[in-house]
């Protein structure tokens, strides 16, 4: 995941190092739970939000394109390789529900952004949210980039349609009040009752939108100066909305579960000690699942993990087999869905250090 939009993380070359490690020796599970991969060929797999009807949406954000900028580590490359699948209960593919959005990424497909979120609506309606960046490298971009970058579609019912400028809202009120950092980038989307609610991830902030129209909900801030980069959004079964942090710069297990109070509050802390959350979501029991796409930023391990925090605060912990995870969607019978090797493209070559890993999503049984 990338913080700043337009560009790819910089730190691609050690992580692929981290992933090639956690390939070649599996973290030990710390509970009973059981993985099963429900689908594979997904590029760059992130967030996941499930219908009422049991089909589960898939956010790629694609393997990027062919045309590049800069050079080396730093070589960028757009496409429109990105889409929106659906998997069917019972499926063992996705099909695409819509095609040609927005990809950003390495030239070799690993860590691309593009479409990173998406939910489903109370009505049905299936959204998703575009990656951005500062305003000079998203107007330096082709006209088709810009069209898509920052924004918040309507994929379902077709066609798709632009529902809100979420970038335009960062560059021209720089939410978070960082000096100079009017950067955005739109992660996780949240569709609840005639709104949305986006976390920006390069903003800090989350905001609400109601027809086109966008406003700030929260600023979310920290101890420190680290940016705290809200990364997942989930409806509690309270009502209220809860966020899940990267917190990257603030070191391992300094990430936080927050709650959103009434509006001019402060959020509220509800939950704390995890690395790097990529996804939360509520079970049916009430239970809060927190998936962490690594569990040690010191090291740069790869190896992910799900947390599952009962009602009455119990932990529960599962991490075999999971690399890089993201996202998080729990069925009614408690079943957990996320994305796995979540920076991958669909293939990868068998002699690279991935050997032959690709974006796929699992389900977690037994939690």
């Amino acid at each position: 995941m990338t913080t700043t939009g337009i560009r790819p993380g910089r730190a691609r070359s050690g992580l692929i190092l981290a992933a090639a490690a956690a390939l070649a020796a599996p973290g030990a599970a710390v509970a009973a739970p059981a993985m099963s991969v429900v689908a594979t060929g997904l590029d760059n797999p992130r967030h996941v939000a499930l219908a009422p009807d049991g089909t589960l949406y898939v956010a790629a954000a694609g393997r990027a394109g062919r045309a590049c900028m800069g050079s080396g580590e730093n070589r960028t490359c757009i496409g429109y390789s990105g889409r929106i699948a659906a998997i069917a209960p019972g499926a063992r593919s996705a099909r695409t529900v819509q095609g040609g959005l927005l990809s950003i990424g390495g030239p070799d497909g690993t860590f691309a952004v593009g479409a990173d979120g998406v939910a489903v609506g109370p009505d049905g309606r299936v959204v998703t949210v575009i990656t951005s960046g500062p305003p000079r490298d998203v107007r330096a971009a082709p006209r088709r980039a810009q069209a898509q970058a920052g924004e918040l579609f309507r994929v379902l019912p077709r066609p798709l349609t632009a529902l809100a400028s979420i970038d335009s809202f960062e560059w021209d009120n720089n939410s978070d009040g960082v000096r100079g950092d009017r950067n955005s980038n739109p992660y996780a989307v949240l569709a609840l009752d005639g709104r949305e609610i986006v976390a920006d991830a390069g903003a800090n902030a989350i905001l609400e939108v109601r027809g086109r129209a966008v406003s700030l909900l929260a600023t979310i801030r920290g101890p420190g100066r680290p940016q705290r980069v809200p990364s997942s959004l989930a409806l509690g079964p309270d009502g209220a909305i809860y966020v899940g942090e990267l917190a990257e710069g603030a070191g391992t297990r300094r990430a936080r579960v927050l709650k959103l109070g009434a509006a001019g509050t402060s959020p509220e802390v509800v939950a704390t000690g995890f690395t790097a959350i990529t996804g939360i979501a509520f079970g049916p029991d009430g239970s809060l699942y927190v998936t962490e796409l690594a569990t040690n930023l010191r090291s740069q391990s790869a190896l992910g993990r799900l947390t599952r925090i009962a009602p009455d605060g119990r932990r529960t912990r599962f991490s075999r087999g999971l690399v890089f995870p993201q996202g998080a969607a729990v069925a009614a019978n408690g079943d957990v869905y996320l994305s796995n090797f979540s920076v991958l493209p669909a293939r990868t070559p068998r002699r690279s250090p991935f050997r032959g890993a690709g974006g796929q999503i699992v389900k977690v049984t037994g939690l």
